[in-house]
C-alpha cells in the first residue's frame, strides 16, 4: 500500500507539474506572440529619423511664417507708398493743367490784341493789290 500511495502521489504530482508546464508553455507562446508584434530596432530608428525630419520641417515652417509676415509688411508699405505717389501725381497734374490753362489764356489774349492790327494789315494789303475776277480783268482800272 505504501508504494501504491507513493505511486499515486507521484503520479498526481507529475500530472500537476504537467499542467503547470502546459500553463507555462501557453504563457510563453502568448508572450512570444506579443513580442513578435512589438516593433523592432529598425522601427525605432525609423521613428527617430521621422521625428528629426518633423522638427526640421517645423523650423522651416516657422521661418517661412516669419518671411510671410515680413512680406505682408512690405506689401502694406508699398501700398501706402503707391497711394502717396498717386496723390502727388494727381496734384502735379492739376498744377500742370492749371499752368497750361493760364498760358493758353495769355496766348489767346495776345492773339486777340494782335488780331485787329493783323486784320487792318490784311485789309490794307487787299486795297493796294490789283483785284482780278473771272477772266483776269482788273477791277480797279477805270473803263475808257
Amino acid at each position: 500500500h505504501i508504494l501504491q500511495k507513493r505511486l499515486i502521489e507521484k503520479s498526481e504530482e507529475v500530472v500537476d507539474k504537467e499542467l503547470l508546464i502546459q500553463h507555462k508553455e501557453k504563457l510563453y507562446h502568448e508572450l512570444k506572440n506579443i513580442l513578435a508584434r512589438q516593433p523592432g530596432p529598425e522601427v525605432a530608428e525609423q521613428l527617430s529619423v521621422y521625428q528629426q525630419s518633423l522638427q526640421e520641417r517645423e523650423k522651416q515652417m516657422e521661418q517661412m511664417g516669419a518671411e510671410l509676415a515680413l512680406y505682408h509688411t512690405q506689401v502694406s508699405e508699398y501700398k501706402f507708398e503707391i497711394g502717396r505717389i498717386t496723390k502727388e501725381l494727381r496734384e502735379v497734374k492739376k498744377k500742370f493743367f492749371e499752368q497750361k490753362k493760364r498760358e493758353q489764356a495769355v496766348i489767346e489774349t495776345r492773339r486777340a490784341e494782335r488780331q485787329p492790327t493783323a486784320m487792318s494789315l490784311i485789309q490794307d494789303a487787299r486795297s493796294t493789290l490789283s483785284r482780278f475776277t473771272g477772266g483776269g480783268f482788273n477791277l480797279n482800272q477805270s473803263a475808257s
